[in-house]
């Protein structure tokens, strides 16, 4: 992804991290449900295989995840702070800077100095400016769109970026933009389970997190296992995973 579609990841779906808040976490990782519908179909395969290693547990696979509305209230929090930061930093080189002393009175006919005071009132005015104390406008998805503007060149009294700026805009906007494809769980995971294929004795591997039903794969024959909506599964051979 581009510096411009990390950077509209945060604008597009910070609404979606607002509403995230309140939802509880659906499920832990590995999915404790998807596992559970996938177990007879397993067990079917191979009657003799226990299949209890592919639920989750404490001691097998990690602790349990936070609730979902912490996770997101931190990532929430982090990214806030990281794009704040940046566009502070952005700003502090490249924005023009308001008057910090008195102008020079336009006398009739001072054509230059009614030219300065008509550009220094129309830069402390301009509302593209980044603001380093307004709260309103110190927030993620305002410093997301600032940063973009400044990344794509937009008007306004500013410089133009050097190569270090956008580097620093491009890594600030990677970070985010993943920040917000884990929090809201768009990011496909994969794991290794414990047991190993009825079939071949392969590896098994469980992919999901992604809002997707998760399916369990096989590296050595390729069989996959996939829960339905009925609460049974089916697998399909495969050339490869």
């Amino acid at each position: 992804m581009t510096t411009a579609d990390n950077l509209k990841t945060v604008i597009n779906h910070w609404t979606d991290l607002v509403e995230a808040l309140g939802t509880p976490q659906a499920d832990t990782w590995p999915p404790v449900m998807g596992i559970a519908r996938l177990h007879d179909h397993l067990k079917a395969d191979e009657a003799a295989v226990e299949l209890r290693a592919l639920e989750r547990s404490p001691e097998q696979l990690g602790a349990t995840a936070a609730p979902l509305r912490i996770a997101v209230l931190d990532t929430m929090t982090a990214i806030d702070q990281r794009l704040v930061d940046s566009a502070d930093v952005i700003a502090d080189h490249v924005q023009r800077p308001a008057a910090t002393g008195p102008v020079r009175s336009a006398g009739p006919g001072d054509d230059i100095a009614l030219q300065i005071k008509t550009l220094v009132m129309r830069d402390e005015a301009d509302a593209r400016r980044w603001s380093f104390t307004d709260p309103r406008r110190r927030t993620a998805p305002y410093a997301a769109a600032w940063l973009l503007a400044r990344h794509d060149g937009a008007p306004g009294p500013f410089a133009k970026l050097r190569p270090l700026h956008q580097d620093a805009i491009a890594t600030a906007a990677r970070w985010a933009a993943a920040q917000i494809h884990q929090a809201l769980e768009m990011t496909r995971k994969t794991q290794v389970l414990e047991r190993p294929c009825p079939h071949c004795r392969g590896v098994l591997r469980i992919e999901g997190g992604d809002g997707q039903d998760p399916t369990v794969k096989c590296r050595g024959c390729g069989r996959v296992w996939s829960p339905i909506s009925r609460g049974k599964a089916i697998h399909t051979d495969i050339d490869s995973v």
